[in-house]
């Protein structure tokens, strides 16, 4: 599974990532294919998150036989953040999770891209 993971700068509950990230990894049981690709930007807070617990959690489920990777998008400088999600979101994924905190513009943003990508996906408000 190819799953996008984006969110508010603003999030902070660390919790709620690994509650979903549980839901998600509950959900693959049922499947031959124990594979998951956590793709991002690498973003200041949730996605710092983000690669934090797939750091913790990835030999616990190695033993558990499941594959987990990051696939990073980040953009340089000159590289406006909405062209680095644009091309996120266009390089495909089964799912997606978007973190929204307060009133988040690039998760409305992003939700309108992945709808046109018919990306399905989750937005999980702070």
């Amino acid at each position: 599974m190819r799953m996008i993971v984006l969110g508010s700068r603003d999030w902070s509950n660390y919790s709620e990532i690994m509650r979903q990230f549980t839901l998600v990894l509950d959900d693959m049981k049922h499947y031959e294919d124990k594979s998951l690709t956590v793709v991002h930007s690498g973003g200041r807070g949730l996605e710092d998150m983000v690669s934090e617990y797939v750091g913790k959690v990835e030999k616990f489920l190695r033993q558990k036989g499941y594959s987990v990777k990051e696939e990073l998008f980040r953009n340089s400088k000159e590289t406006p953040k909405s062209t680095n999600d644009y091309e996120m979101i266009s390089s495909g994924a089964d799912y997606a999770l978007v973190f929204k905190a307060g009133n988040d513009k690039r998760a409305v943003y992003c939700a309108k891209m992945l709808d046109e990508f018919q990306i399905p996906y989750e937005i999980i408000n702070e």
